[in-house]
């Protein structure tokens, strides 16, 4: 998306190698324009000199909007925070890290949470040596800057900040506050960046934000020992989702993306990776509806002996509706008829999240709850990626999605 500063949060997320992009290329210098060659005929009569038009305002940053707040709890239950509702949130957890980013609509504002192990009781020096760490990754931006740590009350924090040469030639100081904490064997850093020119006005939610921030250290780090999970990124290769390319569609691992077109009207279609059923899961995951189609998620996806489908779904549109059935042998009933949400960022990429607990379904966009919804039709299958067109060629695109089942 081409907003004025995205360069504030992308800075922060590659310097974390989060993702992959970088800043807007410099605009080329124009070549010169050539002098005119000398004409015999005689000059014309000056002319007086055109009003001059007023000059084009500098493009502004973009306001970060905090509305207000909602919980996000960590599917394994190992930390809860407070975020704003409707930023998109991005899970990069490995094995040795829950690593979790929200970004705001204008994707000028970040929060980052990492939570690692590390030997229970460390001092804080130590403390002190590991969030100076984490912040010197920075120290590369333009008019990087960052004040001593300081100790707090159960903790160490940092503030920092550097200017960020976003798109449109704006420059912004980005300001940032890091803090470090220890709860048993884990470890936390929570990193809050906003601009410095908003941050009077940002200061209080940024404050219920940071001391809503629990965690729970009975929780193991490690997803092998409370949760499978299971991530797609697409960098590389297709990972067991179908690829094809016929008549009725194309499907294709390209550009760090799945993309699925639909070129049959009026059709719809379901990718799964290979991936043994289950009960109770969580499938998320980035989805860009890409022209007059529907996009999400799927959960408890089987198919019978004669090819019929049954699963529950959740989609998206390119504006800002949404809605959610289930499947029963290709018998399809409507659980949450469509309506709008603000969540939705329209024609832009969202974060979707769908989870099946028994006979619960709930679904949410940009870390918003959309839908909590109560079925007891299916009870178990795979997770799956859902599209469906209408009237012309259309279809969507997907990224890091991950599959995590409570063991």
């Amino acid at each position: 998306m081409n907003r004025t500063a995205r360069a504030l949060s992308l800075v922060l997320l590659s310097a974390l190698a989060l993702v992959s992009c970088g800043l807007a290329p410099e605009v080329p210098t124009p070549p010169p324009v050539p002098t005119p060659l000398p004409t015999a005929e005689p000059l014309p009569t000056a002319e007086p000199l055109p009003t001059a038009e007023p000059a084009t305002p500098a493009p502004a940053l973009e306001q970060v909007t905090i509305d207000s707040l909602e919980t996000y709890s960590d599917p394994a239950g190992l930390f809860s925070l407070s975020v704003p509702a409707g930023w998109q949130r991005r899970d990069r957890s490995t094995a040795e890290a829950r690593l979790l980013t929200w970004t705001d609509p204008a994707e000028n504002a970040l929060i980052i949470v990492s939570v690692t192990e590390a030997p229970a009781g460390l001092p804080p020096a130590e403390l002190r040596a590991r969030l100076t760490t984490f912040v010197e990754t920075f120290q590369g931006q333009q008019d990087f800057a960052m004040d001593p740590p300081e100790e707090l009350q159960g903790g160490v924090q940092i503030v920092w900040s550097y200017t960020a040469q976003a798109t449109g030639g704006v420059e912004a100081r980005l300001l940032a506050n890091s803090f470090i904490s220890q709860d048993g064997d884990k470890l936390s850093v929570l990193t809050f960046g906003v601009p410095e020119e908003q941050l009077d006005r940002l200061r209080e939610p940024l404050d219920q934000m940071r001391d809503s921030y629990r965690v729970e250290p009975s929780v193991a780090l490690s997803p092998a020992d409370d949760i499978d999970r299971v991530e797609f990124d697409f960098a590389e290769a297709a990972g067991g989702w179908v690829t094809d390319d016929t008549a009725e569609l194309r499907a294709a691992v390209e550009g760090g993306v799945y993309r699925i077109t639909l070129r049959t009207t009026n059709s719809y279609y379901l990718s799964a990776p290979s991936l043994a059923p289950v009960d109770d899961t969580t499938v998320s995951g980035i989805v860009l509806v890409e022209g007059n189609a529907r996009a999400g998620l799927a959960l408890r996806l089987s198919q019978d002996a004669d090819g019929r489908k049954t699963y529950y779904a959740c989609w998206i549109d390119a504006t800002d509706l949404f809605g959610c059935f289930v499947s029963v042998a290709d018998q399809w009933t409507t659980l949450l008829e469509p309506a709008t949400s603000p969540a939705i960022r329209p024609g832009a990429a969202n974060s979707l999240t769908l989870t099946a607990v028994d006979d619960t379904i709930t679904f949410a966009v940009n870390g918003t709850e959309l839908a909590r919804l109560t079925d007891a039709r299916v009870a178990e299958g795979g997770p799956a990626v859902y599209l469906e067109n209408f009237d012309t060629e259309a279809g969507a695109a997907f990224d890091d999605i991950a599959v995590v089942t409570p063991r």
